[in-house]
């Protein structure tokens, strides 16, 4: 039975619809898919600084060691000195400083100080010495 003009017209209609409704479902989820590409990243480290768990931040050691290097001008030596970093809100008190002279001549220090942090109070051990003349440096500093 031969299809008449109306009929082949509709038949054409309807694949043509359907051949635009597929397109245009296919533009629409590139769409979609290109815009969970471009979403911005997650915030994944907001804390500029991270806290180190042994409650020292290196501008303490430094503070720490310039204090117990500008000792040496002072006479007599005081038996307490005390320190503190306005950046991080740590202080202490620098005790048992022990003038030596270090293995290739330079003067060193030995010496024991507390740091009252928001951890709690804590005692540690260093050395600095001077490698130029007014150029201190901190040989080590462990907690004790």
């Amino acid at each position: 039975m031969p299809l008449n003009i109306s009929a082949h017209s509709r038949i054409l209609k309807l694949a043509l619809a359907l051949l635009v409704v597929s397109a245009a479902t296919g533009c629409t989820l590139n769409k979609t898919m290109s815009s969970l590409e471009s979403e911005p990243q997650i915030v994944t480290s907001s804390v500029t600084k991270p806290v180190k768990a042994e409650g020292i931040d290196s501008t303490d050691a430094e503070m720490i060691k310039n204090v117990v290097a500008e000792a040496e001008s002072v006479e007599p030596t005081p038996s307490t000195l005390a320190w503190s970093n306005p950046d991080t809100g740590n202080s202490g008190t620098i005790m048992a400083i022990d003038k030596f002279v270090g293995s290739h001549g330079q003067k060193c220090k030995k010496f024991q100080t507390t740091v009252d942090s928001f951890m709690g109070i804590s005692l540690y051990k260093g050395e600095t010495c001077e490698l130029k003349s007014g150029f201190w440096v901190l040989s080590w500093f462990l907690r004790d």
